[in-house]
């Protein structure tokens, strides 16, 4: 069995290439500079706007509904603000799961009460599927919480 060297086996996997037939690498970039600057006067220099996307343009609400006047809104909006203020709570280390417990305990309140609303909104209208989801979302949260998935250890 012959032994070789290290030098000998990168010796044989990377052969040498020859200088000569490469050009230098501040030659390289200065080409690949030029190009790449070629290419982007052709296109636009003005800025492009974002496209706009309307993620509300499914949801219908009726006249007599408004916006500023509903109940339900309201309340699905002081749903969401629990909601939202959970998850501040849950991320911080330095907030116990005691302390968050008190949150938990409104969240079910508040989805309680909308219970009833969300009947009384008729099928198709934006806000039922909203308020569906939205107390979907906290019956998970509170019963995450309430089975320990977020107890450490």
């Amino acid at each position: 069995m012959e032994v070789y060297s290290d030098y000998e086996i990168s010796k044989a996997a990377y052969p040498k290439k020859s200088d000569k037939s490469q050009q230098p690498a501040v030659e390289k970039f200065g080409a690949i500079l030029d190009e790449a600057m070629a290419d982007t006067s052709k296109t636009g220099t003005g800025t492009m706007k974002p496209r706009m996307v309307d993620t509300m343009s499914g949801i219908q609400f009726h006249s007599s509904l408004s916006l500023n006047e509903s109940p339900i809104v309201e309340r699905t909006e002081r749903l969401l603000d629990a909601l939202d203020n959970y998850r501040e709570n849950l991320q911080n280390p330095e907030v116990s799961l005691d302390d968050i417990y008190p949150l938990i305990s409104e969240i079910e309140v508040k989805k309680e009460g909308l219970a009833s609303a969300l009947n009384s909104l008729p099928d198709g209208d934006g806000l039922k599927s909203i308020l569906n989801e939205t107390m979907i979302t906290s019956s998970l949260e509170v019963a995450r919480f309430n089975r320990g998935d977020y107890r450490v250890g």
